[in-house]
């Protein structure tokens, strides 16, 4: 058996690196396109030390500021269309998920003249490289700065997917833990929680390798066991560090493994209620967890014994445990995690109903995530775990 892995080109990472943006982004042009969010980079200082840095670098920045928490396809074809204008020669992304992105997107279409609506009505591919693409993450949850897809919704049409390609993978990923200390112990929850849920179900995934299992279980003892320290105290450097590097790890996991049911259910949920979409994957969790341990199917004896190293990692002492038991301490354990970082909510908080769950169940049925969830699921059991979370 063979295995594909893919990342990005080159990964800066570690306190103070945001120093080696000019560096980096010098060599693969003179003009930016740098797209940030609707202004906590501007007030955590990172959009200053930012251009600050590209400026004395010699590089031309083209600021587009605003990108919303689900960029939207009017977003991306409007940037794009600025970098056009303005004859950016690279797009640098600053911020969370949403801004890389958004700025991920950009950068795959700039060059091309069709808008990224078309990548989703048509069968029309990417046809190669866009423009380099730099990515600089503030929060640590998403791991967007080594995937190769950009998650992008349709308000008018109640969609949300993703633009995917080994095209959209970073030129660079520059990685500073000292750009999350800003982030509030609400997004640092938030964002760490996605984080966990991408490591663990990338452990897990169907296409799970040896290369990806390195990172996921790595990511898993770094974020499990760090993350409650950065909710409660953000100033605390070593779990910040801990954290983010966490987040790096299992984006490079997840963009090779794929995900699991959760990722399949947090799409139509986040764009039908307004969800964060860090928020319901970690409230997903470990019901999924818990639908995985039940019942036979051909990978059922491999995700216990992966449930059981979970335990493990995040610190439980198992000794001694059959595996079933393990995994399941591991489940009772991420509920409890989520109630120290106020993510333990229900679905019905944010007015999910019953009369909803069949809508939620289908639109998720077409995932590429729920297609490498261990177990399989059908419709029916899609509705009764979302029934769980309500």
């Amino acid at each position: 058996m063979s295995w594909d892995f893919m990342t990005a080109t080159r990964i800066v990472y570690g306190l103070d690196s945001l120093k080696r943006l000019g560096q980096e982004t010098a060599r693969l042009g003179r003009h930016a396109l740098l797209m940030t969010g609707q202004g906590s980079a501007r007030r955590s200082g990172a959009l200053d030390q930012a251009t600050a840095i590209l400026d004395a670098a010699g590089v031309t920045v083209t600021l587009y500021e605003g990108v919303e928490p689900d960029p939207t396809f009017a977003t991306v074809n409007g940037a794009a269309e600025l970098a056009r204008r303005e004859d950016c020669d690279m797009v640098v992304g600053l911020g969370g998920g949403s801004a890389m992105d958004a700025a991920k997107a950009v950068a795959g279409i700039a060059r091309w003249p069709y808008p990224v609506d078309d990548y989703y009505d048509t069968d029309r591919m990417l046809p190669g490289k866009g423009l380099p693409f730099v990515a600089v993450p503030t929060t640590a949850g998403t791991g967007a700065e080594v995937t190769k897809n950009a998650v992008l919704s349709d308000p008018v049409r109640a969609l949300k997917q993703s633009l995917r390609g080994d095209y959209l993978l970073a030129d660079v990923a520059l990685v500073d833990p000292a750009l999350t200390v800003s982030m509030s112990p609400e997004v640092t929850a938030a964002t760490g929680g996605d984080a966990l849920t991408q490591a663990i179900e990338s452990y897990v995934s169907k296409n799970a390798s040896p290369l990806t299992d390195a990172l996921a279980t790595q990511a898993i003892q770094l974020i499990g066991r760090h993350l409650k320290r950065a909710y409660q105290d953000g100033a605390d450097i070593k779990a910040r560090t801990a954290v983010s590097l966490g987040s790096l790890l299992a984006g490079m996991a997840l963009t090779n493994a794929r995900l699991g049911a959760v990722h399949g259910l947090a799409h139509p949920l986040g764009v039908r209620f307004g969800l964060s979409h860090g928020l319901v994957c970690a409230l997903l969790l470990p019901y999924e967890m818990a639908y995985n341990l039940r019942g036979e199917y051909p990978l059922a004896e491999v995700t216990r014994r992966k449930y059981a190293h979970v335990a493990e990692l995040m610190g439980l002492d198992v000794t001694g445990c059959p595996d079933i038991m393990a995994a399941e301490r591991a489940t009772d354990y991420i509920f409890k995690l989520n109630r120290e970082l106020d993510l333990d909510r229900r679905l019905s908080e944010f007015g999910v109903t019953e009369a909803d769950l069949p809508t939620l169940a289908a639109e998720s049925l077409p995932s590429g995530s729920l297609k490498a969830n261990p177990r399989p699921l059908t419709q029916e059991e899609l509705e009764e775990l979302l029934h769980r979370a309500l």
